[in-house]
């Protein structure tokens, strides 16, 4: 769990700014699911990028012992 200050730094806020609007209204659970919906556009775009990075990776043969 963060603290309150760290929360408001990285929001740009105060930390009363953070206990009087922000604190508890939702789960950390909840904002993680919030937070990773995204368009299915950059979904493609990600698994595109991935099967690219994939592509690159050239396999070592084993190692005679």
């Amino acid at each position: 769990m963060k603290s309150a200050a760290q929360v408001a730094l990285e929001a740009g806020n105060s930390p009363q700014m953070i206990f009087e609007h922000y604190r508890e209204l939702v789960t950390e659970k909840a904002a993680k699911a919030w937070f990773a919906i995204t368009p299915d556009s950059t979904k493609a775009m990600r698994e595109h990028a991935e099967k690219e990075r994939q592509a690159k990776i050239v396999a070592h043969p084993a190692l005679a012992a």
